[in-house]
């Protein structure tokens, strides 16, 4: 059930980011009636999430051994014509799997504590996920009630909007990922022919349980922070100007 909960938040974490990555754009164009200029804004927008995804990327290869290079933090539109916010550069000579994933996943785990701390802030997480466990509705609206009259509360918001918005990696950031899952895969298909499977099984299920948890509370928390977005962006394209043309 955790692992299940945490793919649905996953995929409607991606379908509310691609809306509002989308509509902001759309926004920035219609405003400003130039690609270059509503590019900047929405590379503004986003900046506090692409400084800690690329630092992410840096700290983490730094904690490798890896060898870094320059440090981008403005937006590029690459060859293939995708939109880069930032970018890190590191020696990927002779760099294993391993760490290249563990590099390449950065982002995510970096993002989803910070998250996770946000959320604790705002809300007391662990209060709220006993309410909503519990069923207990008057105790989760007490814990809205109090988040939003915590002190900064919008700029707490965007904080964590522009990070969970930022932090999935991309496609290169996955490119080792295939290699790291086979060798996953081989190794526990070794313990288990050895006869050590139910050892890995037990040794693992707590360790995976618990990351699965980490991952679906943060993700649900992103999700509530884009619907609020959602419905802010879509009142934002009722106004004069801004509407389809």
């Amino acid at each position: 059930m955790t692992f299940l909960l945490a793919l649905v938040t996953l995929i409607l974490l991606r379908l509310t980011e691609r809306w509002i990555h989308l509509h902001l754009q759309l926004i920035g164009h219609r405003l400003t009636g130039s690609e270059t200029a509503a590019l900047s804004i929405y590379a503004i927008i986003f900046f506090p999430g692409v400084v800690l995804h690329e630092l992410s990327h840096w700290l983490f290869a730094k904690l490798c051994g890896v060898r870094t290079g320059r440090i981008s933090l403005l937006p590029s539109v690459g060859k293939t014509g995708n939109l880069h916010l930032g970018s890190v550069e590191y020696s990927a000579a002779g760099l294993d799997p391993f760490r290249e994933s563990l590099i390449g996943a950065a982002p995510l785990m970096v993002g989803c504590t910070v998250l996770l701390l946000i959320a604790n802030h705002l809300f007391g997480v662990p209060a709220a996920r006993a309410a909503l466990s519990s069923g207990d509705l008057h105790a989760l609206l007490d814990l809205l009630r109090t988040g939003f009259r915590t002190a900064d509360f919008w700029l707490w918001y965007y904080l964590a909007f522009a990070i969970a918005n930022a932090m999935m990696p991309s496609p290169a950031d996955r490119r080792a990922w295939p290699a790291l899952m086979l060798i996953i895969a081989v190794i526990t298909g070794l313990m288990v022919v050895l006869g050590l499977g139910d050892l890995v099984v037990e040794g693992m299920r707590g360790l995976f349980t618990l990351g699965i948890s980490y991952l679906a509370t943060a993700f649900t928390f992103t999700i509530c922070i884009n619907l609020l977005m959602i419905a802010i962006i879509a009142l934002l394209e009722r106004l004069p100007g801004l509407q389809r043309r």
